[in-house]
């Protein structure tokens, strides 16, 4: 696994001399957060790199000790974070709902993350999808 190409937080600069993770952090210092590095912390999470949906039950409308942090976090945080949310659901629900879907081969689902800055599937998944009845 790569962990080059990863995305940042927006960056923040420290109002105050601070120590972070045993650093001393000068006031006025421009801190940039990898929140992919979070995300796949084998501290935090139990085997992160495989996919495991059920990790964030529980998490949903709690801060978790900022282990899981798609939308950013404080005041900087994505102000669209509550309708990116509903709308996911939303989406979601309907494409289940409406469609029937296949897998177009037997083969296994590659999970590899490709080299963008969104990183995106590095093998792009193909799903047959007819309308429901």
């Amino acid at each position: 696994m790569k962990y080059d190409n990863s995305p940042l937080l927006v960056p923040h600069e420290s109002s105050e001399d601070c120590i972070v993770g045993g650093y001393k952090i000068p006031s006025g210092t421009m801190l940039l957060v990898n929140q992919w590095t979070i995300h796949y912390n084998s501290n935090i999470w139990a085997d992160p790199e495989r996919f495991d949906p059920e990790r964030f039950e529980g998490l949903e409308g709690t801060r978790d000790g900022f282990k899981f942090m798609p939308f950013g976090s404080g005041r900087r945080s994505c102000p669209g974070e509550g309708l990116a949310m509903w709308l996911i659901g939303l989406t979601l629900g309907l494409l289940v709902q409406c469609f029937e879907w296949e897998r177009v081969s037997e083969k296994m689902i590659d999970m590899t993350e490709g080299f963008r800055l969104n990183m995106p599937k590095a093998e792009p998944l193909v799903a047959k999808c007819k309308p429901r009845l």
